[in-house]
């Protein structure tokens, strides 16, 4: 049985909104974005839109008590407890929400078979690598859209069926971009590093211990914050002992810090390949700091001496190398900073997102009777090879 958490009362104009969009995201998705949903929500709100949450994120709940966005809480939207989400959805929402924006594809099979019963638009947002592929081995059915949350996504979604191209819009993540950044440091002071993800082989932290190892054997002075969660921290951890570097290094098993951690960092790394989209690297761009990243990264805005220093792929030896350009303070890194900053503010801002999707979601309810099915209709899939 599903359990709602109590909801905040909507405000007038929400009430009075023609729009209404339900958003489902898991406790990863906060994880990973932090406070962007709840900029985003009251965003659309002012633009008129009805927003509702539903999550089994208990703490994005309590941050969105008091505002107007109606928040619903579930104890999980993946495996058995997920399996009656639908009963739980016809009992909460009637009439049904305009749209359903899903971030990510957690609880898709569910929500994809109420969105078809009801007639309601279903919005896809893939927002990592297993996002895509789930997608591509289910189709996207002829009530579905797709945000695909960088280019790369859309790209080989498109490529594998062309005939879904019209459904598939590029919606990158956003923040709320700093009216000025802080970006001074002294010659004097410790180089601050972070990274976050998660703590197994594919986040690439074998590299960044090998290269702070690296560092600190020529007596680079630094603090480094290594911030996720996942089963090997002990294994990580293990292996910062066995290097000796435990005493610049802390590890924090609290995925959502990184919000509080990037903006006191010089430096945030991403030592592989992202599969999974985060904010913590653009947050950093944004507030004028050093990104350092491996070259092999799927989203747009990893662009070499734009945006980030890149290194080769699991060169620990250029990773350490970039590093202390930074702890040096590098000519370079000044104008990096800058620039950085420049395009976050141009293509990721909050503001921006706002627009971009208030226009989606009336163009996509406008085409609705189009491409939704009825509440009798059988499931019409548009099957990805």
């Amino acid at each position: 049985m599903m359990a709602a958490s109590n909801s905040s009362i909507p405000g007038k104009s929400a009430a009075d909104a023609t729009l209404h969009v339900l958003h489902v995201a898991d406790c990863d998705f906060f994880d990973r974005f932090g406070h962007m949903f709840r900029r985003l929500g009251l965003g659309l709100y002012g633009e008129g839109v009805r927003v509702s949450l539903l999550t089994d994120d208990g703490q994005a709940l309590r941050d969105l008590e008091g505002t107007p966005i109606d928040v619903r809480g579930v104890p999980g939207l993946s495996g058995w407890r997920a399996w009656r989400l639908g009963h739980y959805l016809t009992s909460q929402f009637s009439p049904p929400p305009t749209l359903v924006h899903l971030w990510g594809t957690t609880c898709l099979r569910a929500l994809a078979d109420w969105t078809q019963r009801a007639g309601t638009p279903l919005l896809i947002h893939l927002t990592s690598g297993n996002d895509l592929h789930r997608l591509s081995r289910r189709g996207v059915r002829a009530n579905q859209h797709v945000a695909a949350g960088c280019r790369e996504f859309s790209a080989v979604l498109q490529a594998r069926q062309p005939l879904v191209s019209e459904f598939v819009h590029l919606v990158p993540p956003a923040l709320l971009i700093p009216d000025q950044a802080d970006r001074t440091r002294t010659q004097e002071q410790t180089l601050g590093v972070v990274w976050t993800g998660r703590f197994d082989q594919r986040g690439g932290l074998q590299v960044l211990i090998d290269a702070l190892a690296q560092l600190r054997r020529k007596d680079c002075d630094m603090q480094v914050v290594l911030i996720g969660g996942g089963e090997s921290g002990r294994v990580v951890w293990q292996e910062i002992r066995r290097q000796g570097i435990a005493d610049c290094v802390s590890l924090i098993d609290e995925p959502e810090f990184w919000e509080a951690a990037v903006p006191g960092a010089d430096v945030c790394v991403v030592p592989a390949c992202q599969d999974e989209l985060a904010l913590a690297p653009l947050t950093a761009m944004a507030l004028g700091k050093i990104v350092i990243a491996s070259r092999d990264q799927i989203a747009e805005w990893f662009i070499e001496d734009r945006t980030a220093w890149q290194f080769t792929p699991r060169s620990a030896v250029e990773l350490a190398y970039h590093l202390s350009r930074a702890a040096e303070r590098h000519p370079n890194a000044s104008a990096l900073a800058r620039s950085a900053a420049a395009y976050a503010r141009e293509h990721h801002s909050i503001t921006r997102l706002i627009a971009q999707l208030a226009e989606l979601y009336n163009r996509i309810t406008h085409i609705g009777s189009g491409v939704a099915g009825g509440k009798n209709d059988e499931p019409s899939p548009r099957p990805v090879p």
